[in-house]
């Protein structure tokens, strides 16, 4: 891979802190004159319940090479662990970081940010932030519709297309307690698929850089 082939997923301007400057990617794949886009048009709906982050543990909900539409994002966090779990109290549910990336747009950045307390970097933004922050409903952005001691519910109203690449995930950012995601939810409108790479999904058969 040449540098010529590195799509950069968006650029944030951060004053302050340490910056993790990993390289990140539209596709962390080779290109190749044989990609072949796939038309695939179809709801799709991911749904996931009792997912227990632990303490400083990242999860993917979803990653996808392809292009469509997003409507929307919904999560339930809670203190409440699942009852079979080794204990059923878990840490403040606002410790969680979303990080939600439609190609080079991510609320929140794509730079990750390096904790000391944590020794990891964190990339998004955490519901902490999002209650302190006080966002109104609108599309585009998170913002809280239950923001509880024990439970915090945000939702990313979307409405908004993407060409590349449709990522999700979760990130518990505290040092030693677990999280429970009681409940997500994502529905999009699938237009086309790319089986893993994505720079050819809307571009001439011939682009290699897809635009």
């Amino acid at each position: 891979m040449t540098e010529h082939d590195i799509l950069p997923d968006g650029i944030t301007d951060i004053a302050g802190g340490d910056i993790d400057d990993d390289v990140l990617m539209l596709s962390p794949v080779e290109l190749s004159n044989e990609d072949i886009r796939i038309e695939d048009n179809r709801n799709i709906t991911v749904r996931k319940r009792n997912v227990v982050v632990g303490a400083k543990t990242k999860v993917r909900i979803i990653d996808n090479h392809e292009s469509g539409r997003l409507n929307y994002v919904m999560i339930k966090v809670s203190r409440r662990l699942p009852t079979d779990t080794a204990t059923t109290t878990g840490t403040d549910p606002s410790k969680l970081a979303l990080f939600l990336q439609l190609d080079g747009y991510a609320q929140g950045g794509f730079e990750s940010i390096y904790d000391p307390a944590l020794k990891t970097s964190v990339a998004g933004v955490t519901l902490l932030t999002l209650s302190q922050l006080n966002l109104p409903e609108q599309f585009g952005m998170w913002f809280l519709t239950v923001d509880e001691t024990d439970d915090v519910v945000a939702v990313f109203r979307g409405n908004a297309d993407y060409n590349h690449r449709i990522r999700f995930e979760v990130f518990n950012t505290d040092a030693s307690g677990s999280l429970n995601v009681e409940f997500v939810e994502i529905a999009r409108e699938r237009a086309t698929n790319l089986e893993g790479k994505s720079n050819q999904i809307k571009g001439l058969p011939f682009d290699k850089m897809g635009y």
